[in-house]
């Protein structure tokens, strides 16, 4: 963050989305995927060991897993969808200069085939949890406004903290 002062707190709320329609209440949480690079094994004349050396801007599979709270028209109808998947929430940033707090938006944009679809449990009284998982081959994660990462793995695109860590290979190549 711009200010030393500001501490981000916590995510006050968020909603999903398919696409432009908003699915209330399928979920209560859900896990972000991690970006684990693609690498190669460097071990060569004058190193004292290998290392293992990452692929500019490439990752591995990644997944999200959107967890439902029960069966729904809307869990049979996401899991068949191409939309993209869009998280739009608030969160609170603490200011520990003034103590005050305010609010700023976080969307995060993922698109990806279906690749799970877990109709979960039947309980009485209780919650299904079902659950549908998605390969991702896009995500964009935008703060205030700003893009902080975008991995567009179709079209060979990178962005980290703002900066496009493909530009450079793209015009080489």
């Amino acid at each position: 963050m711009a200010n030393p002062y500001e501490i981000p707190d916590k995510i006050n709320n968020f909603n999903v989305y398919d696409g432009k329609t908003k699915l209330i209440g399928i979920s209560s949480e859900i896990t972000l995927p991690t970006f684990d690079p693609l690498t190669d094994t460097l071990n060569v004349a004058g190193m004292a060991g290998e290392i293992e050396s990452e692929v500019i801007g490439s990752y591995g599979s990644m997944k999200i897993e959107i967890p439902f709270e029960n069966l729904s028209d809307d869990f049979f109808g996401f899991a068949a969808s191409t939309n993209p998947v869009v998280l739009r929430g608030a969160m609170e940033i603490f200011n520990t200069q003034t103590q005050a707090k305010k609010t700023i938006p976080i969307v995060i944009t993922v698109k990806g085939r279906t690749m799970n679809i877990n109709p979960g449990v039947l309980k009485k009284g209780g919650k299904g949890q079902p659950s549908i998982t998605k390969e991702i081959t896009y995500i964009k994660l935008t703060m205030n406004g700003s893009t902080v990462v975008e991995l567009d793995k179709l079209n060979n695109i990178c962005i980290m903290g703002g900066v496009d860590l493909l530009a450079k290979i793209r015009s080489q190549i």
